[in-house]
């Protein structure tokens, strides 16, 4: 079974954006960029301006919260 029929809910894209994870999750951004800035959520920040997030990281995290 691959990735992106495990995971349905969550584009299957390499990285998401702060918005995709605020939607996937129910939460707004501003949590998203909590959990990032708490180390509960790792990201990218390659340029200093825009936030990413890989899609195994965010299935991690989904799976984290589940248990």
């Amino acid at each position: 079974m691959s990735e992106s029929t495990s995971y349905p809910d969550i584009p299957n894209k390499s990285f998401l954006r702060p918005d995709e994870i605020a939607g996937i999750f129910g939460v707004t951004v501003r949590t998203v960029y909590d959990w990032h800035s708490e180390g509960k959520l790792e990201g990218l920040n390659p340029t200093g301006k825009c936030l990413r997030f890989e899609r195994p990281v965010v299935i991690n995290f989904m799976l984290s919260r589940s248990s």
